[in-house]
């Protein structure tokens, strides 16, 4: 963007009302549509990752996980489309990796956002955008990548319409796994000299549309997604998983407006997630220790279930000066597992092979059926005079099966001059335990899996920030510090300390200190350059209430280096240069993340030593613009090796001391039609 449009964005996701993002009360980054396009995107991690503060891995399972100032646990940022929250409410897991082709703008806010949004708006928001244009895409690469989609807008007087239609499918940028946790065992995919290629694949279909009618909006969202594991679930390379997730949230929205200065807008929406994953566990011609059994085909566990969610909302706007602006509303949602299963080809007391699938060890699966409900009521002012706004607001929710979250928060921002700002923000936040933590009791015995646990409380969050911004002719600069307090953590536990099955626990706290720092410079009409650094510090401390007592003391002995957390980078640098000539764009960007290593927060951790080397990746993109309607272009990610951990725990050693390998590179040529 240009640096005037940098300085005038209109922003959304920081307080639910459009401000100048110079103007709102968030730490934040926009990403429009035109920026997408020229940094040759190829889903929505190419553009994370460029983001400060953010780090972007794939797990052993084969799904993306984002990290923001560190925060990297399932559900603790919230994901949202148009407003709506994508993230499955079982898990806590969210589809990163799309496409962008439906994109118009994304969001990122840094930092709590439970004061308007809720639960799992911990470490920050991801508020996607759909777009609202006329346009066709078609693109191929390497990996055998082919993906295409088309977008069709129309406005007549006071109707719109917009309709977006895509898909892709690609064998996936699979890597080596050199090792992995039974590279000793002569069934072994991984055993000796041999490499083991990893297997995702996947396949993706979207549809998005929005109509508006007046005041009335309705809005639909589809994805559909059937993928193969990375590497698999139990860290033993095993290829033929089949994983396929289907998410689907709709809207309706009527603004009704009473003079100029008041509008009340009830809402209702409703999201459905189908989760239908085949996970092989092991390898073909696997051999039971226990039971000396032969699996030809593999151990395979197959899990089925269907999260609804129903909301209904009403927020009530008033302008009451030309000063004071307040929203405040109230929330109903009503969440529900309506059904779950889970059978093995296998039955795990004496790991028998079995013929079929089925539940051979009768187990009893608590969260099938299970129900929640959640009432909210927020409240929001926002007070502007001459160069100072104000924003205070507070949200009350309340859980049928957990109980209440009150969560305030309060920010400063005032322009010192035309070419400096000042932010100051303060707020809390929290996570609801997900379904899966709370009633998951899917394994037997104690040889390996998770149980859930019904006595943990919410995750809780209080971070404070300060930022400055500068901006002249040619530059903008801003410089961010934030401290986070990060109590009751839920991760998952070993109560044995011997490595075997683990439990979700509120096992301590994290404390987090670190700053961001952002520069953009035009250098001309035709060259704009951009770069980012952001680095944070977190400290660790058990909650002695909960973990074993030799847990705390072998950790209280710890110098203070090994009280930090390093299994993710704590250094991130990100940069790229646009580039304009004739009917020419190129851009090639990078990024970097410094060396990670196992925490020490138990003997096993400290056991389990990794050193993963930092990484440098790049990204580029060159398009050609044939005519107004026409443009062409050459689309580069990935580039360079990456490792990263597959757990922060004592699984993190599980194919070897460099960690888990990442996607490799993937190169596709796009041709767009605008019409």
């Amino acid at each position: 963007m240009s640096l005037e449009e940098l300085m005038d964005v209109e922003v959304f996701s920081a307080s639910k009302t459009l401000q100048r993002s110079s103007d709102a009360p968030a730490i934040m980054n926009v990403i429009t549509q035109a920026q997408i396009t020229k940094m040759g995107a190829i889903t929505l991690v190419d553009v994370l990752k460029f983001v400060p503060g953010v780090e972007v891995s794939i797990d052993s399972y084969g799904f993306y996980r984002v990290a923001l100032r560190g925060a990297r646990k399932d559900g603790e940022i919230l994901f949202l489309i148009n407003g709506q929250q994508l993230n499955d409410f079982y898990s806590g897991r969210a589809i990163y990796d799309m496409p962008v082709e439906f994109i118009e703008k994304i969001e990122v806010v840094r930092g709590p956002g439970s004061a308007l949004f809720g639960s799992s708006a911990m470490a920050g928001v991801i508020n996607i955008f759909t777009i609202k244009q006329s346009s066709v895409n078609a693109a191929a690469g390497n990996n055998g990548t082919v993906k295409a989609n088309i977008n069709f807008n129309v406005e007549k007087r006071n109707t719109k319409f917009s309709l977006s239609v895509g898909g892709l499918t690609t064998k996936g940028a699979n890597s080596v796994v050199d090792t992995d946790r039974v590279s000793n065992q002569a069934w072994s995919l991984t055993k000796g000299d041999t490499g083991y290629t990893t297997n995702r694949w996947n396949k993706d279909f979207y549809l998005n549309s929005n109509f508006s009618v007046g005041n009335f909006s309705f809005n639909l969202f589809n994805i559909g997604r059937q993928q193969g594991s990375w590497v698999g679930p139990v860290y033993i390379a095993a290829p033929e998983s089949k994983l396929f997730t289907n998410q689907f949230a709709s809207s309706m929205k009527y603004d009704f407006r009473i003079g100029e200065n008041v509008i009340i807008s009830p809402k209702v929406y409703g999201n459905i997630n189908y989760h239908d994953f085949l996970s092989q566990e092991t390898p073909d011609n696997y051999i039971s220790p226990i039971s000396n059994d032969t699996f030809a085909n593999g151990k395979f566990d197959h899990e089925k279930y269907v999260g609804k969610l129903y909301g209904a909302s009403v927020d009530l706007f008033i302008k009451a000066n030309e000063h004071l602006d307040i929203l405040t509303g109230n929330v109903f949602e009503d969440l529900s597992l309506s059904k779950y299963e889970l059978t093995r080809n296998y039955q795990i007391v004496g790991d028998i092979n079995k013929e079929s699938f089925s539940n051979y060890d009768n187990i009893p699966y608590d969260q099938k059926n299970k129900r929640r409900f959640v009432f909210a009521y927020f409240l929001q002012g926002c007070y502007k005079i001459k160069n100072v706004n104000v924003t205070l607001g507070v949200r009350y929710d309340d859980y049928s099966d957990f109980g209440q979250s009150f969560n305030p928060r309060a920010g400063l921002t005032y322009k010192l001059s035309k070419h400096f700002s000042f932010k100051a923000l303060a707020g809390k936040a929290f996570r609801a335990p997900t379904f899966l933590e709370l009633y998951d009791n899917t394994t037997l015995g104690n040889e390996s899996g998770v149980k859930g646990n019904l006595n943990l409380v919410p995750e809780k969050i209080n971070t404070y920030e300060l930022g400055v911004e500068a901006a002249y002719e040619k530059f903008v600069l801003k410089y961010n510090v934030f401290y986070i307090q990060n109590k009751n953590l839920i991760r998952v536990y070993d109560p044995h300390g011997e490595g075997s099955i683990g439990t979700y626990e509120n096992i301590g706290d994290l404390y987090t200190i670190g700053n961001e720092i952002e520069l953009n410079i035009k250098f001309n009409s035709k060259i704009l350059f951009f770069a980012n650094y952001s680095y944070f510090l977190s400290t660790f401390s058990w909650n002695g209430d909960k973990v074993k007592k030799f847990d705390v003391t072998f950790f209280d002995k710890q110098e203070s280096y090994y009280k930090t957390l390093n299994n993710s980078p704590t250094m991130r640098i990100n940069s790229g240069i646009n580039i304009n000539v004739w009917k020419f764009q190129f851009f090639a960007g990078g990024n970097f993340g410094n060396s990670c290593y196992n925490n020490n927060r138990t003997y096993l951790e400290q056991d389990h030593f990794v050193n993963i080397p930092f990484y440098v990746q790049g990204n580029f993109n060159l398009i050609y613009t044939l005519n107004k309607n026409i443009s062409f272009a050459m689309q580069g990610a990935n580039l360079g090796k990456k490792f990263s951990d597959p757990n922060e725990s004592t699984d993190i050693n599980s194919f070897g001391k460099r960690g888990l390998i990442q996607p490799g590179p993937s190169v596709l040529l796009n041709v767009k039609y605008k019409f």
